[in-house]
């Protein structure tokens, strides 16, 4: 309450502040300029923070709403889909608001000092269901609940005013193997990552975007990661198409081209053909995983351990809760994302884990293999 309030007094002495320079300025005249020539008032910038802070405490609230129910619904209902798609959505929209925040301010905003159950507003819903297309009219294939792509393998189902959504299995997995998946990359805490899961023995998959290869330092950090021996895939370039909605708001030939980009780039820059294909949010069209496949040679990659991180910031909570989830479930195909922090630290932690607790983590060539019925 004592942080919430001096907060508040911080950002009333900016708006009072910019409200006395306004108030001035409009009485002031330039120096021998005709008299209705006026000083420009000063920028509301304390008035765009608190704009920007209600818009964080917003969104924070839904994400803790959308959080909840991915945790406590089954990974292949539609209840989890909908709450998964749409936690990854809210965490970097949330992240954007923060770094808007930090600039107007230059203070690091931490979030609403209540830390209640939370709620979705309706403007939240709107903006949801104008990127994923949740809560619309449904589309023609009313009937039609699930598409198989590869027996045994993966499908698509369509759930949620049929949203089509890869769903992957992992049957070809004994008990007590896993593979580690990392998503959103490469950030700062790539390289971190990587050399971790090379020291643990862990070879692991790095879907990553092609807008954040576009540079040097984007680029360094992928070599890196296909020198510690990992599959370094497609994600998308941004996450998918514009505005991170995903590839779903493109045509087929749209996707393959912007699929074909980033995997040209992987392989200009890695020196090695990428070989998976991981839909941002697991969202894409029967026709569209086809032809990744047919066209691009990409083996589809979805999850069936989703560790939820995005879900929050602290890694003891996420490394104790992905440790339960791989001993329900006993083996599986875990996703995780090496852009957070909380990640880096529960994904070095986990590796020491697995090893000393008897899983093996294996080599992603068994989803290749699997895949082609090898």
């Amino acid at each position: 309450m004592i942080k919430l309030l001096r907060e508040s007094f911080f950002f009333a002495a900016l708006i009072s502040f910019s409200a006395l320079l306004n108030a001035a300025a409009a009485d002031l005249r330039l120096p021998g300029a005709p008299g209705d020539v006026e000083v420009p008032a000063a920028s509301p910038a304390a008035a765009d923070a608190i704009e920007l802070i209600g818009d964080y405490d917003e969104i924070y609230s839904a994400l803790k709403v959308y959080s909840s129910v991915a945790y406590v619904s089954p990974q292949d209902s539609p209840e989890y889909l909908e709450a998964a798609a749409a936690g990854q959505y809210l965490r970097g929209r949330l992240e954007e608001v923060r770094a808007l925040i930090q600039k107007e301010t230059g203070r690091d905003y931490k979030g609403p000092a209540s830390r209640g159950g939370g709620e979705v507003s309706y403007r939240i819903s709107a903006e949801l269901n104008d990127v994923f297309g949740f809560y619309a009219r449904p589309a023609a294939r009313d009937a039609e609940r699930g598409v198989p792509i590869k027996a045994g393998y993966c499908q698509i189902n369509y759930v949620k005013n049929n949203v089509p959504f890869l769903v992957q299995y992992d049957g070809f997995l004994k008990k007590g193997e896993v593979i580690l998946t990392f998503d959103d990359g490469p950030g700062a805490l790539t390289e971190e990552v990587s050399a971790g899961m090379k020291a643990g023995n862990a070879p692991s998959i790095f879907f990553v975007l092609g807008r954040n290869i576009a540079g040097a330092a984007g680029k360094g950090r992928i070599k890196a990661e296909a020198a510690d021996g990992h599959s370094v895939a497609v994600h998308g370039y941004n996450h998918a198409a514009a505005g991170d909605k995903p590839l779903t708001a493109m045509s087929t030939g749209e996707s393959v081209k912007q699929l074909g980009g980033v995997k040209a780039s992987i392989k200009e820059t890695t020196g090695a053909a990428p070989q998976f294909f991981r839909p941002p949010y697991g969202i894409v069209t029967v026709e569209q995983l086809r032809a990744a496949d047919s066209e691009l040679g990409l083996v589809p990659v979805g999850w069936t351990i989703d560790t939820l991180d995005w879900s929050t910031k602290d890694p003891e909570e996420l490394f104790q809760k992905t440790v339960s989830m791989i001993k329900q479930r006993g083996k599986g195909i875990v996703l995780m994302h090496d852009i957070h922090s909380q990640s880096r630290t529960a994904s070095i932690r986990l590796v020491a884990w697995l090893a000393d607790n008897g899983y093996t983590v294996v080599s992603p060539e068994r989803l290749t293999k699997a895949y082609r019925g090898e």
